[in-house]
């Protein structure tokens, strides 16, 4: 990524998070070899822990307003004997609600007794489930990992295609399997 503009860290940690294979390690290395890039890959694998204990029962979850502005989350896990705490910024919030209401189970699902905390343990409590504003939250910041208009930008994009020819993302492939691998972009 040599002459490339620098890329936006808190971009790079939802991108982790909510989808880990994007920026392999094999393929963006000169990106792992910035310290500052290598303590947000750090950072998105303690999330993703969080998220695997939240999804799979942790037992009283929860999040407290921080001093700093963000949350500190608390939860135990019964089965380790566990009870884990971490200090989150607004950001990795808004990113933890998400991916945690994306692996658990949906609300039909879940035979609620007390609207608060559900006996079944895989129900997430109130304050962990997303807002709104979590969503634009990361849709705001993923949108700072697309290039910028003529200037490129922290991640290389094909040019444009010839004119009159389709986008090849874009260009929808034939539904016979030989025809298409042939024809893939």
């Amino acid at each position: 990524m040599r002459g490339a503009p620098p890329i936006d860290l808190e971009a790079l940690l939802v991108a982790l998070v909510l989808a880990p294979s994007t920026f392999s390690r094999n393929r963006f290395f000169s990106l792992y070899a910035d310290p500052g890039a290598r303590r947000v890959r750090r950072r998105a694998a303690l999330l993703r822990s969080l998220v695997r204990q939240l999804v799979s029962g942790a037992d009283r979850a929860g999040l407290a307003p921080a001093e700093s502005g963000g949350a500190l989350l608390t939860y135990d896990v019964p089965s380790l004997g566990l009870k884990r705490t971490a200090a989150l910024d607004a950001l990795e919030v808004a990113v933890l609600r998400i991916a945690v209401a994306r692996g658990a189970p949906p609300p039909s699902a879940q035979q609620d007794i007390d609207p608060e905390r559900p006996s079944n343990g895989a129900a997430l409590p109130r304050d962990l489930l997303p807002e709104p504003a979590d969503t634009s939250r990361i849709e705001r910041a993923l949108a700072r990992l697309l290039p910028e208009e003529r200037q490129g930008g922290a991640l290389d994009s094909p040019g444009p295609a010839e004119p009159g020819e389709p986008d090849a993302a874009t260009r929808p492939l034939p539904r016979d399997r030989a025809q298409r691998d042939t024809q893939a972009p």
